[in-house]
């Protein structure tokens, strides 16, 4: 069955490049209420461990994921982790195992995958070893943020 909206799985790098860099809140407001709306709405969420690298920040945009914590959070399911672990075994260098928070994008790539949603990243689909490489080789569709901003349709 199709979904009526396009549902969306952002990884750190975007979110934390939207806030700090391209779209800093007190300069875009309007953006920050939007994603604030998408979330809340469950059209933008982001995998626990997207949580736990924010966290270690301890900044505004942390206090900003805090407060949506209940609608942009979802811990994986035993499919999604299963799937995480096939990505990391064809991806190794998406995530290192020896930290102590793991890198999140293979459980952004995960959930993405197996709900049949969208990455919102900010790599580069120029290396063959981040986000976009392996959001190509299983089909999943991945935009920019600026791109995500555009097919929404926002006016800011």
């Amino acid at each position: 069955m199709k979904e009526i909206f396009s549902f969306y799985c952002i990884d750190t790098s975007a979110i934390v490049t939207m806030w700090r860099e391209h779209y800093r809140p007190q300069n875009f407001p309007t953006v920050w209420r939007f994603m604030g709306l998408v979330i809340d709405e469950g059209e933008l969420v982001a995998p626990r461990e997207v949580y736990d690298e924010l966290q270690e920040g301890r900044d505004d945009l942390f206090e900003f994921v805090k407060r949506k914590q209940s609608k942009f959070v979802k811990d994986l399911d035993e499919e999604q982790i299963k799937l995480m672990f096939e990505i990391k075994a064809r991806f190794p260098q998406l995530s290192d195992d020896n930290k102590v928070i793991p890198d999140a994008d293979p459980f952004v790539i995960a959930l993405a995958r197996q709900k049949g949603w969208k990455v919102v990243t900010s790599e580069s689909d120029k290396s063959p070893i981040r986000i976009p490489a392996a959001c190509k080789h299983y089909g999943i569709p991945y935009l920019s943020p600026a791109d995500f901003i555009a097919e929404k349709k926002w006016v800011i």
